[in-house]
């Protein structure tokens, strides 16, 4: 005969059954709650990381429109080739970077240090593009500047402006040969005309020798260089040379000789001489004679 469950028993039974209920109730509560939690701590980490993606994306891009920027203006600075030798080694550098960045992994903390990596090198590049910008706009700078003095120059000898003289002692002088139309020019080493003494490196003096300029058929014509101290430029090649002019004090320095037909007269004369040094900012003199005859004398200024 089967025993009932007493009314206590059925107490009990309901009471732990009501408590697992209970019970499972919390754990799903409790893990809802987790999943939740990790749900939103993932959802923060992806926003993050997508973030520091964009962010490293858009400093990938930057270093590319720094690098063609730094090719451009290195293209229009062939001259700076010490510069151009440390940017080419940074933009090797950045390459490599770029492409060692791409084999690594997407971590948060792996991103971050991406991040700060391009932006030390973001900022290296950008100081060169500055530095070498900085330098084209000084040699254009220098580039306009010598066209105007070259420019200025050109007109001073268009107009003859460049002055001449001969002391009151010596037109009175029968030594005085009577040259005219004298003219300097100024060279550089690419022999363009130019005003500044330090790139000076050959001096053209021109003049005009009259018809009634009487001399021989190979007459010697001396130029003497000085400066407005009538101090002699420096030169290992000139020569000392006496000659029999009335006024002049032998012997003289003499910087070039030109054998000249005054048979041929009127003529166009030009001596060339090549600096042995540098001349600094300063108004200099030419002088030019034969043995027994004052050619003439100019005087040029240099910047």
């Amino acid at each position: 005969m089967n025993q009932q469950p007493t009314e206590h028993q059925t107490r009990t039974y309901a009471a732990a059954i009501s408590i697992l209920l209970l019970l499972a109730l919390l754990w799903g509560g409790y893990q809802w709650r987790i999943g939740g939690t990790l749900k939103k701590e993932n959802e923060v980490l992806t926003k993050r990381t997508d973030s520091l993606k964009v962010v490293r994306d858009n400093l990938q891009r930057d270093l590319e429109g720094i690098s063609s920027q730094l090719e451009a203006a290195t293209a229009h600075n062939q001259t700076l080739s010490a510069s151009l030798t440390g940017i080419n080694e940074k933009l090797a550098e950045k390459d490599k970077i770029l492409n060692r960045l791409q084999k690594e992994n997407q971590s948060l903390g792996a991103l971050r240090k991406q991040v700060n990596e391009l932006k030390l090198l973001k900022e290296s590049l950008g100081n060169e593009l500055a530095s070498i910008k900085q330098e084209n706009a000084r040699l254009r700078a220098d580039n306009s500047r010598l066209s105007k003095e070259n420019e200025d120059l050109r007109k001073l000898n268009d107009n003859k402006n460049v002055t001449t003289f001969l002391p009151k002692e010596e037109e009175s002088s029968k030594s005085l040969l009577g040259a005219n139309a004298f003219r300097v020019e100024v060279m550089n080493r690419r022999e363009k005309l130019i005003v500044k003494g330090r790139r000076a490196r050959e001096l053209a003096i021109m003049f005009d020798l009259p018809e009634e300029a009487k001399g021989g058929a190979d007459e010697i014509v001396y130029l003497s260089l000085k400066d407005i101290t009538q101090k002699p430029l420096k030169d290992t090649k000139a020569k000392q040379v006496n000659v029999d002019i009335k006024g002049v004090m032998n012997p003289v320095a003499v910087h070039v000789t030109k054998a000249v037909d005054f048979t041929r007269n009127p003529q166009r004369v030009t001596l060339r001489y090549k600096l042995d040094e540098k001349l600094k900012s300063g108004v200099y003199v030419a002088e030019l004679f034969t043995e027994k005859l004052f050619v003439g004398k100019v005087e040029f200024r240099l910047r």
